[in-house]
């Protein structure tokens, strides 16, 4: 039976779970594995306390409370992904996905789409009405990713700085 912090992704032995700061070495492992997407965003690999700094940094106007980390595990290889998400963020009744990131051995697998849709049912659950995100303009196969899973171009912001980058960002948006 799941609890309030977790839900069903029906994708072979994985499971997901809610992460904390007890998680942070494991999530800082995820983070250097995944170098390809931090140099991608960030133009430089993740540095030492990158893994901290995802699991505190929030809007300033959301309770911590309202910040999910949930972790994608593999019974065998642990911590293989993760989700990033804000709830009642622009505003009340919608969630924002700050982060889905999977271990480069377990994309292309669907595993990415099972995610999305368990958290879904997750959101409708909790009576969220909409989820909304944002991906940086060098992450085309993200921005085709949420593209599939029925997200829209809502509006592209100023260019921002993101690390040693400069780039503009997609805010994309999606009824459930």
């Amino acid at each position: 039976m799941k609890t309030e912090h977790e839900f069903d992704i029906e994708f072979h032995d994985y499971s997901v779970c809610r992460l904390t700061l007890r998680d942070t070495q494991a999530i800082q492992i995820l983070l250097e594995e995944c170098q390809d997407y931090m140099l991608l965003v960030d133009g430089h690999p993740a540095g030492t306390d990158a893994a901290e700094r995802l699991l505190q940094e929030m809007p300033p106007e959301i309770l911590p409370d309202n910040k999910f980390m949930f972790g994608i595990m593999h019974p065998i290889k642990g911590l293989v992904g993760l989700l990033e998400t804000v709830r009642g963020y622009p505003e009340e009744a919608v969630w924002w996905i700050g982060l889905l990131l999977i271990a480069p051995e377990a994309r292309s697998q669907g595993l990415g789409q099972k995610i999305f849709s368990g958290f879904v049912e997750y959101i409708k659950a909790d009576g969220g009405k909409a989820i909304m995100l944002g991906v940086v303009e060098e992450n085309e196969r993200a921005y085709l990713f949420w593209n599939r899973m029925g997200f829209e171009l809502v509006r592209k912001t100023e260019p921002r700085q993101f690390g040693d980058k400069t780039q503009t960002v997609s805010i994309m948006g999606r009824v459930i």
